[in-house]
Formats: structure tokens, sequence, C-alpha cells
């Protein structure tokens, strides 16, 4: 294990908590764990066959993909975020499934309990208990997505599961444990949300993950002219939501404002022309370093015929560089940004390549990441084992 990850490790086991190291706050999380233990007249394989047809049934997937092993005997349900532990697998299948809820969904969760207990051909009705609920804490956290991956896979009981609603999902039975990463954001930052049987567990390790992501390299990359299309958008909702709001007067009238024609508005002011000149092929790159450098250089090239599964691409072209004079090394929980600007870049993969020079002018290649570019963000290609 190398030394980044081991000392992850060990600052999870320690509970201790890097201070500054994230921003981190509570989320609404459900009020309690609905729980159910049944038995079936079905073994643990057969068990497992009536489910993979349930599931190529309803959702289109096997049950390898929907109700993946995350342990000996142990599942984790992808359709309803519900976990599922296995006794006595030789004979007569006993399962305990367990899901949070609130008031609002105690009930539905129980209907897909019942579900699944009734595809297991289990007598019913169910007996539900109700446990104490698990406790949430997200943040936002820049850091390379094969970074997190590699950070959360070598965490002790920690499965990686192929959600199709978060970028990367990984879960535990043992304790329950569930750490979730949203997909990119237009800024490069991405959406970290830890799950877990209390909170002071979630906020350590939270906290752990964030300090072993705060390495040296390449955090994410971001369209300027992405963020403030956002911004125009975001700008031209809440107005037109006043006016509509003031329409609704019986008192006033206002003809109905389009959406599109507001955002046109915005962008014809002179000072928002100014801004959208300047965003205009302007990309930005966040970054971490170790040590001081009289020079930290970013090379960004386009790749075409690039392959994720493989891992490779015809050719490569250079599109640009941007370099940062007398760069000293910031607070681990601080990334840097440089930025450049290139040609507007059109959907595709691109390589970004951070370099740091001596001051002896060596060069010293710090990271080279490969992004996907979908016209808004930028994130890494899917790793082909998803």
């Amino acid at each position: 294990m190398s030394g980044w990850l081991g000392g992850l490790t060990a600052l999870i086991l320690a509970g201790g908590v890097a201070p500054g190291m994230a921003q981190m706050a509570p989320a609404a999380a459900p009020e309690v764990l609905i729980a159910t233990t049944f038995v079936t007249p079905l073994t643990y394989e057969a068990a497992l066959q009536h489910l993979d047809a349930y599931y190529d049934e309803q959702v289109g997937r096997k049950g390898s993909v929907a109700f993946p092993e995350i342990g000996p005997h142990q599942h984790y349900e992808i359709w309803h975020d519900m976990w599922a532990m296995f006794d006595s697998p030789e004979d007569h299948a006993r399962l305990t499934l367990k899901r949070p809820a609130d008031v609002a969904s105690a009930r539905v969760v129980k209907s897909w309990m019942l579900d699944i207990a009734g595809r297991l051909n289990a007598d019913v009705p169910l007996v539900f208990r109700e446990e104490p609920g698990l406790k949430t804490v997200e943040s936002e956290i820049y850091t390379s997505r094969r970074d997190l991956i590699a950070l959360l896979a070598a965490l002790p009981a920690m499965r990686p599961v192929a959600s199709w609603r978060d970028s990367r999902l990984f879960v535990s039975a043992t304790p329950l444990t569930q750490v979730a990463l949203s997909a990119a954001g237009l800024h490069g930052e991405h959406q970290l949300r830890v799950t877990t049987v209390d909170l002071r567990a979630a906020k350590s390790l939270l906290s752990a993950l964030q300090h072993g992501a705060a390495r040296a390299g390449i955090c994410g990359a971001s369209s300027q002219e992405a963020v403030l299309d956002a911004e125009i958008h975001e700008s031209a909702q809440v107005r037109n939501d006043i006016i509509n709001n003031v329409a609704a007067s019986p008192t006033l009238f206002h003809p109905q404002m389009d959406l599109k024609y507001i955002e046109e508005r915005l962008r014809s002011d002179p000072a928002m022309q100014k801004r959208v000149a300047a965003a205009h092929g302007s990309y930005e790159v966040r970054y971490r370093i170790d040590r001081a450098y009289s020079k930290v250089t970013v090379t960004w090239a386009e790749l075409t015929g690039y392959s994720a599964a493989a891992g490779s691409f015809d050719a490569a072209r250079d599109l640009g560089q941007s370099s940062i004079p007398n760069v000293r090394q910031q607070p681990a929980s601080a990334p840097m940004t440089v930025r450049v600007r290139l040609e507007p870049l059109h959907a595709g993969a691109y390589r970004v390549r951070l370099t740091g020079e001596e001051p002896a002018g060596e060069a010293i290649p710090i990271d080279d990441r490969i992004f996907w570019f979908d016209g808004k963000t930028f994130e890494e290609p899917q790793d082909p084992g998803r």
C-alpha cells in the first residue's frame, strides 16, 4: 500500500480529523432505519436466481448489477438503495433488509421490501422494525475522481457498486456505510456524501477522504464560458419568477415573458458583453503542489480517436499552455488555479499536463490527466471496470 493510502487508513482508524481539511455539513437525513427479517423456502443460490429474474424484468438489469455482492452473503440493492444480508445460506435462506426512511417514505420503503419478500416466496405479512437512523455529512471536494476511487477502494470493507444515479458509489454492510460521489460540477468540483451509523464516524471518514485527496496533482478543469452561461440562466430564472409573482397580483397586469428573452436582455448589457467576451475560450485548471517551484505550467492537448476502455488514442494535437511564476505551496484544503485561453473546445477528449520548473531550469512532471468535455463540464472518463 502506498504511503498516502496507508496514511489515510491510519487516520480513519484513529478517528483523526485534520483541522481545516474539510468544510463539511450535516445533511438532512432520514429519521429511522426500516428493517425486516424473514425466512424463505429457497437456498441462498436459488434466492439469487429468483432476484436475477426479478431485476431483469423490473429494471432491465441482471442481479449482478442491481443486487451486487459487497461481502460474504451481503448485498446492496441498487434500485432502492437497500442493504440485504443473508443468514443460513446452506438451507432456507434467512434475509434481513435495511433501508433509511422518514415519515413520508416509510410506507413505500416497506412496500419495496414486501415486493422482494414476495418474489422469494416468503410468508407475509412481514414484521418491520425501526432502528436508529443513519447520519449523513457532505462536502464539495476538489480532487480527481480517479484518486478518490483509489482512496475508497483502499478502505476495509468498502466495495464499489455501479450505481446509475451517482458518479461513483461505495458501500459497506459492516457497519452500514455509503459513500457517494456526484458528477463533476461546472467549476470542476465533486459533491461527496458520506452516510454511516453515527455522525462522528461520518465526519471522521469524510475528513479522512479530504485529507487523502489533498495530494499534488490536477484537481479538475472548467470552462469559464459554461460557468457564465449558468450564471446568466440562473439570474434570468430569478427575474422571471419575480415577474410571474407580481403578475399573479389581481390588481396588476404584466405580460408573460419568455425566459430566453430575459437571458438575451441580460447578455445585451454592455458590462455583461465584456464578461462574455472574456469568458470565450477561457478555461481553468485547479491543482495542488507539495513544494515550491520557480514556475508551474499547464499544457492542453486534444486527443482524437480516444478509447476509454483501452486507454489509448490515435493522435494528440497541442492546443496551448499557461504558466505561473514563483508558485508556493498552499494549504492542502485550498487548490490553486491557472487560467488559459484556447480555441473554443468542442465535445471530446483532452489531455492536461501539469509541470513544475526548478530554479535551475529542470522540468519536473507533476501530473497528467485525460478529461472528457461534454460542452459544459470536464470529467475523467469512466473506468473500464465500472
